[in-house]
């Protein structure tokens, strides 16, 4: 009977206490992420739109995501599969331009950038908002100086930063750079694909 009991004590009592630990856990954790999932939905949206307007000041911060008639998203541009690809399109409701979300395969891994097209098809600005590049190496092609040489930029098709006289990539970052380039790249064959801003 002594073995019976030291048996429980020792191997059945703590795995009882750590199952109920985990399941009280499990449940706050959930509890919380219920509460902290839609505020931190509304937070992201609204640092997205900012971020548009900022791209593209004539919209004047009203935006309408890009679907087709059939109200689908899937017509996003790819130039290269899990490379360089467009995540979303924004037109302008003023039909002033167009922001378009692309990730883009960088020397850390796929950085993230926003690029504004005004209703003629040029470049208003580019916004890198997520990357994994090195600091002070990788992040030179994402300065404001750099990223200033789009603007006004509507060359579609030319992929390859080092066959574009029109841009320059930094040195050191050339990867970065051409990360970038091919981005905005994408962004422009977004415009051109969806028929410019209706």
């Amino acid at each position: 009977m002594k073995n019976n009991d030291n048996a429980y004590h020792n191997f059945v009592k703590p795995i009882v206490v750590l199952v109920a630990i985990c399941f009280v856990v499990t449940f706050a954790l959930a509890y919380v992420y219920g509460i902290t999932a839609p505020i931190i939905a509304e937070n992201t949206a609204k640092a997205a739109n900012e971020a548009r307007t900022e791209l593209l000041a004539d919209a004047k911060g009203a935006f309408t995501m890009y679907a087709d008639e059939n109200s689908n998203t899937d017509k996003l541009v790819v130039l290269e599969e899990k490379k360089v690809y467009a995540t979303d399109c924004y037109t302008a409701d003023n039909g002033s331009g167009m922001v378009v979300t692309v990730k883009s395969n960088s020397y850390g891994g796929l950085l993230t950038a926003m690029i504004g097209i005004d209703k003629d098809g040029a470049v208003t600005a580019v916004k890198v908002t997520a990357h994994s590049d090195t600091p002070g190496v990788g992040t030179k092609a994402q300065e404001p100086g750099h990223l200033a040489q789009y603007k006004g930029y509507n060359a579609i098709g030319n992929v390859e930063i080092k066959a574009d006289p029109a841009i320059n990539h930094v040195s050191g970052a050339s990867i970065s750079s051409g990360a970038i380039h091919k981005a905005v790249c994408c962004a422009l064959e977004q415009f051109k694909a969806n028929g410019g801003v209706n």
